[in-house]
């Protein structure tokens, strides 16, 4: 469960191509992948990168935040920090829905992700990435009629 001194509380991320804010206040997540992201070609200039972060709030008022992502080789290829001013009801369930654009991804390899919710340590997640490999074409022509 959850400690009484934890103002916010991880819960899940959530990696995709972009996120969007529709006009009814929901959040659209564009092309989610698993923890495997798998291009035809490496280094890859993503047109963006979203990374949504679920957590459950447990007070009101500031909770600062930050996320940063780094390649296989340590390097940075997203640093975004904030803060959140929350006066909703605690307990229940909030997105921090961060896009970052263009997002370049040199190398196949293992990619963390570092969260950081209030005063909370940090999570570090991770993804893989990977080239696909190439798939041969198959051509069927009709023989016809049985």
């Amino acid at each position: 469960m959850s400690d009484p001194e934890q103002s916010i509380l991880f819960e899940s991320l959530v990696l995709c191509d972009d996120i969007r804010h529709e006009n009814n206040g929901k959040l659209l997540f564009v092309g989610v992948y698993s923890d495997l992201v798998q291009v035809a070609k490496l280094p890859l200039q993503m047109r963006s990168l979203g990374l949504a972060v679920k957590a459950r709030v447990f007070s009101t008022g500031r909770i600062t935040f930050s996320v940063s992502v780094a390649d296989p080789n340590g390097n940075a290829l997203l640093d975004a920090n904030g803060e959140l001013n929350y006066d909703g009801e605690v307990g229940h369930v909030i997105w921090l829905p961060i896009v970052v654009g263009p997002a370049l991804l040199p190398t196949e390899g293992v990619y963390t992700v570092r969260i950081a919710l209030g005063d909370n340590a940090p999570i570090h997640e991770k993804f893989f990435v990977r080239k696909a490999q190439a798939t041969s074409e198959v051509r069927v022509s009709a023989s016809g009629p049985n």
